[in-house]
């Protein structure tokens, strides 16, 4: 299944952007300018199946499938890069992280009307399930907009791989159900406890910085 997906930042967001993501105050102007160019280039989709048919996973109640952001959001990254405009470019990949997790957000809400289930743990591939999942996962979706390469990597970059755990019962708030930050893997997630430089650099700063 393929559902259209509509994240946005609201003006909570933007009061903790700064300080997640180290900017000064005084940068914030040309922060949400940024945003203003981005948006309309987000092409936000999930695909996804409520199927229970995943090797590896043994749960009774479960869905599983992949949230991108489309190829918008690498692009005009790409051309802040080729015009040497790094800082640019950053920012272009710490929004793309804040709103692929309203997209998780959005998806899970998606997944559990049309289940008639709740959702009690999300999980990203790496963490508790492998890697070795991946082109299973992509095999039984064909997402259109998604490519997985020989390396196994997918592109778009903003793009995700989740399994959701689900239950008959209703479970605590949504933004709390995924694994804890002292286990999870998922190092890109803007929703981590963890003190950003203690953390690995994501793959779009590596890129962006020329990292390895």
């Amino acid at each position: 299944m393929k559902h259209k997906l509509n994240p946005r930042l609201s003006s909570s967001d933007w009061k903790e952007f700064c300080g997640r993501f180290h900017f000064p105050a005084d940068e914030m102007p040309n922060i949400r300018a940024i945003y203003t160019a981005l948006f309309p280039l987000i092409e936000a989709y999930a695909y996804y199946s409520l199927d229970q048919d995943l090797d590896e996973v043994e749960l009774a109640h479960y869905a599983y499938g992949f949230v991108t952001l489309g190829n918008g959001t690498d692009e005009l990254a790409e051309l802040y890069l080729n015009h040497e405009q790094i800082q640019e470019a950053y920012i272009v990949d710490c929004i793309s992280l804040m709103l692929l997790s309203k997209a998780y957000e959005e998806f899970a809400q998606v997944v559990e009307e049309q289940s008639g289930l709740y959702l009690q743990e999300l999980s990203f591939l790496g963490d508790t399930y492998s890697l070795g999942l991946l082109p299973q996962i992509y095999e039984r979706l064909a997402p259109d907009a998604i490519q997985l390469t020989e390396g196994q990597m997918l592109r778009p970059l903003k793009t995700a791989t989740m399994i959701l755990h689900l239950d008959t019962k209703i479970h605590a708030d949504l933004k709390q159900l995924c694994n804890t930050c002292e286990n999870c893997r998922n190092f890109s997630c803007p929703s981590r406890k963890a003190p950003a430089r203690s953390l690995p650099h994501t793959y779009g700063a590596m890129q962006i910085f020329h990292i390895k």
